[in-house]
């Protein structure tokens, strides 16, 4: 079999159906043999957009890929793919290099940096495997080592092609194994670390779930909804694990930020005699930024490779065949009362006030009268993100950890293609939409219809609620309207949030991609994202 069309088959059998890219001299080759194979190819307007596309991709159908060019368009790729590492996101970046043949001992030629091997040692630094397919008596092995490690690890790979061994005909095992098969799994830990933990289940009298964005990565949605109900555990979410938990169910008790976020969702976690954490990453926004009042000796961690149980450390442990156990076993007494979460249930409406100006708040209250679970929710930092923690979506992605700018709108490209049932509703900020806002003309492109909501306050407003105002923190202005319908897609410009609730019932009635211009006040705040700035303010 061909080196290339092995590798397709490969990613097809862990779920890719398209790769995201821009094609470039050293990959054409692998283009076309991708074209051969019968694999789609998505052409994206920048390198960085293919990244933030197959990590939305990723996040959604468990893997994501992308196709490009040597150095101009890899190395144009390595934020993104710092990001993806950063936040357990599987991607695979797979460049196309120079011939192995004729290369020199001092090359000079167009795209080289100091040498044959410079974009391969920069990948390292942000993947968790990589691999030059240099050999084809080793390729096969190399394709399978990388792509196991991605999927084992929740993290990205790196593949480098050269140009005359895209086409090579390379032995392959009879039968490749599944990404987890060759991987020892410490059974008797497995069965002791649940017994552990079920036994600290039956003891606590006020136990709650914390759901981490492990719980998605490792798609273990069913098992943890499953572990909730059985032992009647209501569930709050940390930030990066918004959506790991169906926030319509109702155990959902809100997404916890220290003292930023949810009233209920902090009295439920900090009120708790034992946390079963899992998959939560203890970052500094996560805990509010170390403003979390949790005691460690109630917390049971599951990590994706440890547990951690009081003075127990089970090391090496995986996380999903712990996690399906915990499901499949049950109290040994029935818990009482069960879970009795107040919620507010306050009647959303909105303010019809004509000449009211919109704001952060009444622009979350807009978003709540649409019907959330058909749209997959993707948010940029900033206010946008904030914005979009307060909406009960079950599908919602945002760069929570890395926080790296310009997600959203390519986000939405690797969303639609992973779940195309579901319509992408993208929040961004207009300093983001500045960076990778083109993608749009992708998205129309490929015959999506996402709903594009850019929070315009012609201000690094993010940035100023850390520090003070700065003039570098003013944006040109841009006539979003106008830009969009430029790339084919019809917008309108909204100034009350009367104007926004009508855009957004419009925008969910037609059957294409539509783009909202909110404008905001560059003083106004999202209510998590004021109390930050409060928290800040109060620190100086």
């Amino acid at each position: 079999m061909k080196l290339s069309h092995y590798l397709f088959s490969r990613l097809e059998q862990y779920g890719v159906r398209c790769t995201f890219g821009i094609p470039g001299d050293f990959a054409l080759p692998l283009y076309a043999e991708q074209a051969a194979y019968g694999m789609q190819t998505v052409v994206c307007t920048h390198e960085p957009s293919c990244v933030f596309a197959a990590d939305a991709y990723s996040r959604l159908k468990g893997f994501g890929a992308v196709l490009t060019t040597y150095s101009v368009g890899g190395l144009n790729m390595i934020n993104p793919m710092a990001m993806a590492y950063a936040e357990n996101s599987p991607v695979v970046v797979i460049s196309g290099a120079p011939n192995v043949c004729g290369r020199k001992t001092e090359p000079s030629f167009h795209h080289l940096v100091k040498d044959y091997g410079s974009q391969h040692r920069i990948f390292k630094e942000v993947t968790c495997a990589t691999a030059a397919l240099n050999e084809a008596a080793t390729a096969a092995d190399e394709i399978d080592r990388v792509l196991t490690a991605c999927l084992a690890e929740k993290r990205p790979g790196y593949l480098e092609i050269p140009i005359d061994m895209t086409s090579v005909e390379i032995p392959t095992p009879p039968k490749p194994s599944a990404p987890d098969q060759d991987r020892p799994v410490n059974t008797a830990a497995i069965i002791e670390a649940a017994g552990e933990i079920s036994a600290a289940l039956e003891k606590a009298r006020r136990p709650v779930l914390y759901a981490g964005v492990g719980i998605r990565r490792h798609a273990l949605m069913d098992a943890v909804r499953t572990i909730s109900e059985s032992w009647l555990l209501p569930v709050v979410s940390s930030v990066m694990g918004k959506g790991a938990f169906p926030e319509s169910h109702p155990h959902f008790a809100g997404i916890y930020m220290g003292e930023m976020g949810s009233k209920l969702a902090r009295e439920t976690l900090e009120g708790a005699d034992l946390i079963l954490s899992v998959g939560v990453i203890y970052s500094d926004v996560n805990t509010g930024f170390w403003t979390a009042h949790l005691e460690s000796s109630n917390i049971l961690e599951i990590r994706d490779s440890e547990v951690r149980i009081s003075h127990h450390i089970y090391p090496q442990l995986p996380i999903a065949p712990l996690m399906q156990l915990l499901a499949s076993t049950r109290p040994d007494s029935a818990r009482k009362p069960g879970v009795h979460l107040v919620k507010d249930k306050t009647l959303v409406t909105v303010d019809i006030d004509e000449s009211a100006p919109l704001n952060t708040a009444a622009l979350i209250q807009c978003l709540k009268t649409i019907d959330q679970s058909k749209f997959s929710y993707l948010a940029d930092v900033g206010d946008a993100w904030f914005a979009g923690l307060e909406l009960n979506a079950d599908i919602f992605m945002a760069p929570g950890y890395y926080a790296s700018m310009g997600f959203a709108v390519p986000g939405a490209l690797g969303a639609a293609m992973a779940a195309p049932d579901l319509r992408p509703l993208v929040l961004v900020g207009d300093g983001a939409f500045q960076m990778t806002g083109s993608e749009l003309s992708t998205l129309v492109a490929q015959g999506h219809k996402p709903i594009v909501l850019v929070l315009n306050n012609g201000y690094y407003k993010m940035l100023a609620a850390l520090d003070q105002h700065r003039d570098y923190y003013n944006l040109a202005h841009w006539d979003y309207v106008a830009y969009a319908e430029a790339l084919g897609c019809p917008g309108v410009r909204v100034q009350t949030a009367a104007q926004l609730n009508r855009a957004l019932h419009h925008a969910c009635t037609i059957d294409g991609p539509y783009l909202i211009e909110a404008i905001l006040s560059r003083e106004d705040h999202a209510p998590m994202m004021r109390r930050i700035k409060e928290y800040f303010t109060s620190l100086k």
